[in-house]
């Protein structure tokens, strides 16, 4: 039989070596070791038959099978023939690469043996170097161990560089391969190719911008080549329901419809961390959009610029609301199929935090900014017009926050709005300021202008409890209602702030005009260089009496109105939290009534500490309430000055009472006057400081002046009780209450002139119970009686006020009861 030897190809040895020595190096090709078998074979033809036959064929039957051994055998030589060639091929194969090992191999001795040389001259001359004798050659020795070192390092960065590049094409072609039938896979060797890029990026840090840049662009590339791939599938799965028409209902679809979307809404989103990295959940930054909103918003989009950014009738300047209302129709379209169907998908990622209809509403937005921006440049020749679009906006913005309930998904703090394309340049929100102040200037202008400014708003209330308007108080407070509405919605503090300061400059502007015709008032009904009655001009006694009144009372109405609305003002939650935000901010704020206010201190005044419990219109109010109260004390002095001078015959005679009709005549007509233009709560505050006036003026002018007889205290206790009592009772139930201490003293006046030891008069009505009953009914004592308590030195104050109190003297104090006693003729005689 055949014997089997077995040697090694020539250069094997020599071969393996080499490969051992570059197993450091990816870029040669692998060099496997090939064992080249030689079979040395002695073959005996004669004695090979001979056992053949004898093994297959024992009998003479066996003879018979001859013909199919033959063909047997026949095939079996055929099948050698066919190893044998391949044989001698891979023979012929594995000598020559042997061959090549060799020659290689002997490349490298020669190499090698060169090495040496060059290494023993070097040798020889680094102990030149080291001993000295060669100071020359040290130099250049440094620089070529330098241009080595650089040479050696370059071709270490070109080898990694090719490693790089190879490895990122491999990769490359994997994802391209995966693609074709499964993004998911394709994701691996992408995220193998990001990681290699940011590897690259780490360790070059910079000094390798090309690679680095290569690196780049090969992983933006296959990212644009998955996300075209994913967007065209989901983009087939949108076009199969029908998008961008609105769909009312997402799970009315079919049910491969739903499964459809929902697989390539998914898929799509697995390159949304490729795409825009990791999400950010701590920060109050918007989140990115994601890749499917975007894709579904996208026509619209298209739609929106063909209708409104181009020469269709549809692009109108002056004509804002029509594009905003197109996008609020478009959010009101979709919102359905946004919040029930496709917000449970997105439910079901790592991105159940994003909002699928704010997404969608904010992609919108993009395409509105957009529009405004080119918009602005073209509206700043017509002021006017981009006043307008900016309230539009606003009002666009406003409707997203209430209705829509609109914020950017991840996004803690309040939107702004895209009011803030507007208001984000400063040259367009100086001239969108600028406007808004014209404006309100020009119609406060107009308000005071008209010639019916002072006139009451409406004929009549109806209810006395409110305060009439005039129709320059109602237009001004209607004209600041306006420009609160206009900045109501606006979310940055300054420019709040700028058009809160309108409003003031308006309140402050309306202040001084009512002020200055209080002072034009004053200075004409109360000059001191008028002394005599018959001085006065016709205008100054058109100021006088009813006239008078009626100036005083339009202005007081005005005031109060202005007071009144800026008090309620001030409890609104919006005008509060604007107010604690500026007092966040800041912790000071100079008075804006502070020039105008005549009890204010001197311009130098140290400013004023916001006080935590404050409002907006404090101020504003403060200074209104000191200008009402200025009027008021006019309204008196306006009626008790001219009761005053027509009761001087009154005051000169002793007994006699026709003298004051005339007086009364004037407070009567005053009060109807008053009662009929003023609020109740007016009114009767305005009658009780007039009756006090009218008390001091009784007390000090004519009970303090005059002697009184029995006849004359009767007959002036009557002229109070009927005359000016009974003038107040039209409109004050129980008028004789503001005039206690006068009360008092129409007591004590009209006093019966019996002597000290008479018996006491029974007890009967006191002089003002004819008129209103059920009072109590007091003691009746005589003068004398009361003079002799009143004068006893020996009383204690207590028992005298217990006396005092029983004949219904309870507001006067002793020594003011001894000074009236002291007015009856009578006393001590």
């Amino acid at each position: 039989m055949a014997s089997l030897a077995i040697h090694p190809p020539p250069g094997a040895g020599t071969a393996a070596s080499f490969n051992d020595h570059n197993q450091g190096g990816d870029t040669s090709p692998p060099i496997h070791n090939s064992n080249v078998v030689v079979f040395e074979q002695t073959i005996n033809v004669d004695e090979d038959v001979i056992d053949f036959f004898d093994t297959r064929f024992k009998s003479r039957e066996d003879l018979a099978n001859i013909k199919s051994v033959l063909q047997e055998q026949i095939a079996i030589g055929d099948e050698l023939n066919h190893k044998l060639e391949e044989s001698k091929k891979k023979t012929a194969q594995a000598l020559k690469m042997a061959h090549n090992v060799s020659k290689a191999s002997l490349d490298d001795l020669q190499n090698l043996e060169s090495s040496a040389l060059d290494l023993e001259e070097q040798m020889e001359h680094s102990e030149a170097f080291a001993s000295g004798k060669n100071r020359r050659d040290q130099r250049s020795l440094i620089e070529e161990l330098s241009d080595l070192q650089s040479r050696v390092q370059a071709l270490e960065d070109a080898k990694r560089y090719i490693l790089i590049v190879s490895r990122s094409q491999k990769l490359i072609s994997e994802a391209r391969e995966l693609l074709a039938t499964s993004a998911i896979k394709a994701l691996v060797p992408y995220t193998s190719l990001a990681e290699l890029s940011q590897s690259v990026k780490e360790t070059f840090g910079g000094n390798n911008t090309k690679l680095e840049a290569f690196m780049a662009a090969s992983v933006d590339s296959l990212l644009q080549e998955l996300k075209a791939s994913s967007a065209k599938k989901f983009q087939a799965s949108l076009d199969a329901i029908g998008w961008p028409k609105a769909i009312p209902d997402g799970f009315a679809l079919s049910k491969e419809h739903q499964i459809n979307v929902e697989t390539a809404f998914k898929e799509l989103l697995l390159l949304q961390e490729p795409t825009f990295g990791p999400l950010d959940r701590s920060g109050n930054n918007p989140y990115p959009p994601l890749l499917t909103i975007e894709q579904m918003v996208a026509p619209l989009i298209l739609r929106f610029r063909y209708h409104f950014e181009g020469k269709r009738p549809t692009n109108r300047l002056d004509k804002p609301e029509w594009y905003l209302t197109h996008i609020l129709e478009l959010i009101k379209e979709h919102s359905a199929f946004l919040q029930n169907f496709v917000q449970r998908i997105v439910q079901d990622t790592e991105y159940r935090e994003y909002d699928a209809k704010n997404d969608f509403i904010r992609l919108l937005l993009s395409a509105v900014e957009r529009k405004i921006r080119n918009s602005v440049p073209e509206m700043l020749s017509s002021p006017e017009m981009l006043s307008h679009a900016i309230h539009e906006t606003l009002r666009f913005d406003n409707t997203l926050r209430e209705s829509e309930l609109y914020i950017p998904p991840g996004q803690m703090s309040e939107w702004q709005g895209t009011v803030q394309v507007y208001l984000g340049n400063r040259s367009w929100l100086k001239t969108w300021l600028r406007v808004e102040k014209e404006f309100a200037v020009a119609r406060y202008s107009q308000i005071m202008d008209d010639e019916d400014a002072w006139q009451p708003a409406y004929e009549s209330l109806g209810e006395k409890e409110f305060v009439m308007p005039t129709k320059s108080a109602e237009k001004l407070m209607d004209l600041l209602e306006i420009v609160t509405k206009r900045y109501r919605p606006l979310t940055i503090l300054e420019h709040r702030t700028f058009l809160l300061d309108i409003q003031l400059d308006i309140l402050i502007a309306y202040h001084r005009h009512i002020r200055g015709l209080v002072d034009q008032y004053e200075s004409m009904t109360y000059s001191f260089v008028r002394v005599m009655p018959g001085a006065a001009s016709a205008e100054e006694l058109a100021s006088m009496g009813v006239e008078g009144l009626r100036n005083l009372c339009q202005w007081l109405s005005s005031v109060e109105y202005v007071s009144s609305t800026l008090n309620d003002w001030s409890e609104d939650i919006f005008f509060l939290e604007l107010y604690k935000e500026i007092s966040e901010r800041t912790q000071k704020v100079v008075n804006p009534m502070h020039s105008e206010n005549e009890d204010s201190e001197a311009e130098d005044e140290p400013d004023k500490e916001l006080d935590e419990n404050g409002t907006i219109f404090d101020e504003s109010i403060q200074g209104f309430t000191k200008l009402s109260k200025r009027i008021q004390d006019l309204i008196i002095r306006n009626i008790t000055k001219e009761v005053f001078s027509s009761m001087k015959p009154y005051v000169s005679l002793d007994d006699v009472s026709p003298e004051l009709y005339q007086p009364l005549n004037i407070l009567t007509r005053s009060f109807e006057f008053l009662a009929t233009t003023l609020p109740t709560k007016h009114f009767t505050n305005l009658y009780r400081q007039i009756s006090f006036e009218m008390q001091d003026y009784f007390w000090q002018r004519v009970i303090m002046k005059n002697s009184f007889s029995e006849l004359g205290g009767l007959q002036f206790a009557r002229d109070i009780r009927i005359g000016l009592w009974g003038a107040g009772r039209r409109w004050i139930k129980k008028a004789e209450n503001y005039h206690r201490k006068l009360r008092d003293a129409c007591i004590l006046l009209s006093l019966q002139s019996a002597k000290a030891n008479s018996p006491p008069p029974p007890p009967q009505l006191t002089f003002n119970q004819d008129v209103v009953m059920k009072q109590p009914v007091y003691a009746k004592r005589t003068l004398a009686q009361i003079m002799a308590v009143l004068f006893d030195e020996d009383l204690a104050p207590g028992v005298v006020r217990v006396k005092l109190d029983e004949i219904g003297v309870m507001h006067l104090g002793v020594a003011d009861a001894r000074d009236v006693i002291r007015r009856r003729v009578e006393c001590w005689r």
